[in-house]
């Protein structure tokens, strides 16, 4: 016995001396995740011993420090005795440790989601910096140096962006809202062309940069510190701007408003608009720029408001009504822009829930895209700029941009941050909404983004959210 003892421990110690230096191997394709085994030696095949029990009580001598035989327990039916009735023990009873939770980490940002595990087949969306998801399965495939992980239905990732972890499963929803804000990041713009971006702020005593930025450029700042008695803000790429050359960004505060299947209000132009109490009669009072109007009827150029009073059409924004274009779904959901009153209408089926005033692309070759456009992506956020146009007297580059929902090609319904005119063309095509329209746009348009995505693809055979664009 003391040689069999001898020669575990030595086993033992050679094991551990090994794992110290030993790199762990890939799981073969399908293979299971499951905590490694005590000991990798197969138990004796030794049948148990058939000796009666003795008949007389058992001595009271101390039991022998030995370790128990490795035996196999004998395959017998367990005894039907019933249960003693003890008091209960105060001893506490013995805990089991939680079961391991192995997840699969998302270590790059927007790491691509496809619908098929190759990375020749359509892509599905993009996954967030630092999710987490349940391993549903896990397989060999082309495209990815090593193995493909389904963390949804029809939703596969290249194990080249994750980790395997011990840890639970966490899906964020993107982006992340504080308590009290309409924006999900702080956002700033420059104010002098050519402002330097520095690896280090000690690097501007030499004056080596790392970047320009062009005036009204916007970026995403995640902190200050104070270097050498100045202030300067970190951006989210990591570099340091002198605080003096930003302009930090508040983001409009203005609202759409709820609806219960019916488009009945109008938005004032301008401040002063008069109310009148009847068609060219006394005017009862002004009101004030963007105010909600309810409103009964518009003919002839008035609108009768609900509470009996009027107003000229030529100083609201008034929707004109449009049937449900053709193609889209009875129960659909569809987002109707007016170009012409900056009104937009959210539908489902002929019923609509939401309208705002939006800003859409200026006239000429910059205008919004007219007809009807089917949602091609929705994400999270959005890095946009036209840095690639030569012919641009002025170019803009903006980081972050968040709740984007592209209809063709780049044009496509997200918030704006930079202005506050919603209810006049101004964009380069996109149509403009003010952040808290956006997100909740973003929040109730088809196909729904997953939490822990950043972006979706809409397949065909979903239902998905049209875009109908007139002048």
């Amino acid at each position: 016995m003391r040689r069999v003892v001898l020669g575990i421990l030595v086993a033992l110690g050679a094991a551990l001396a090994a794992g110290s230096d030993a790199q762990p191997r890939a799981q073969p394709p399908n293979a299971r995740i499951a905590p490694s085994p005590a000991s990798n030696r197969p138990a004796p095949n030794r049948p148990a011993p058939n000796h009666p029990a003795p008949n007389h009580p058992a001595p009271n001598h101390p039991a022998p420090n030995r370790p128990a035989p490795n035996h196999p327990a004998p395959n017998r039916p367990a005894p039907n005795h019933p249960a003693p009735n003890h008091p209960a023990s105060n001893r506490p009873a013995s805990s089991r440790p939680a079961p391991r939770v192995r997840t699969i980490e998302i270590q790059n940002a927007d790491a691509a989601v496809y619908l098929a595990p190759r990375a020749d087949a359509p892509r599905r969306g993009t996954l967030a910096l630092g999710a987490r998801f349940e391993i549903r399965a896990r397989v060999a495939g082309e495209g990815c140096p090593v193995e493909w992980y389904a963390v949804d239905d029809g939703a596969w990732v290249c194990g080249h962006h994750v980790a395997i972890v011990d840890a639970p499963i966490a899906r964020p929803v993107v982006p992340t809202i504080g308590e009290g804000r309409h924006l999900p990041y702080d956002y700033a713009f420059v104010a002098f062309d050519g402002t330097r971006a520095f690896i280090h702020p000690r690097d501007a005593l030499t004056d080596d940069y790392y970047s320009a930025l062009g005036e009204g450029f916007g970026i995403v700042v995640t902190g200050f510190v104070r270097h050498d008695g100045a202030r300067w803000a970190r951006t989210l790429r990591g570099l340091y701007v002198d605080a003096d050359s930003l302009r930090m960004a508040r983001g409009s505060d203005f609202v759409g408003v709820e609806l219960e299947g019916t488009m009945d209000v109008a938005w004032v132009k301008r401040g002063g608009t008069t109310i009148h109490e009847r068609r060219g009669g006394r005017v009862l009072r002004r009101a004030g720029a963007r105010e909600v109007l309810k409103v009964r009827t518009i003919e002839r150029g008035w609108a009768e408001l609900v509470d009996g009073t009027f107003a000229r059409t030529s100083g609201l924004h008034t929707w004109r009504p449009t049937p449900r274009p053709e193609g889209v779904p009875a129960d659909g959901t569809w987002i109707d822009v007016d170009v012409r009153s900056q009104v937009l209408v959210f539908f489902r089926g002929d019923r609509a829930l939401y309208a705002t005033l939006v800003s859409s692309g200026r006239a000429g070759p910059t205008a919004t895209p007219p007809g009807l456009h089917r949602t091609w992506v929705k994400l999270a956020y959005s890095d946009m700029d036209d840095l690639e146009r030569v012919d641009a007297e002025h170019n803009y580059a903006i980081e972050r941009v968040p709740w984007v929902q592209y209809f063709e090609g780049a044009n496509g319904l997200h918030a704006a941050f930079w202005h506050d005119d919603f209810g006049r063309r101004r964009s380069h095509g996109c149509v403009n909404l003010s952040p808290r329209d956006a997100r909740v746009l973003y929040e109730r348009s088809e196909p729904a983004v997953p939490p822990g995505w950043t972006a979706i693809f809409p397949r065909e055979d979903e239902p998905t959210t049209f875009v109908n664009v007139r002048e």
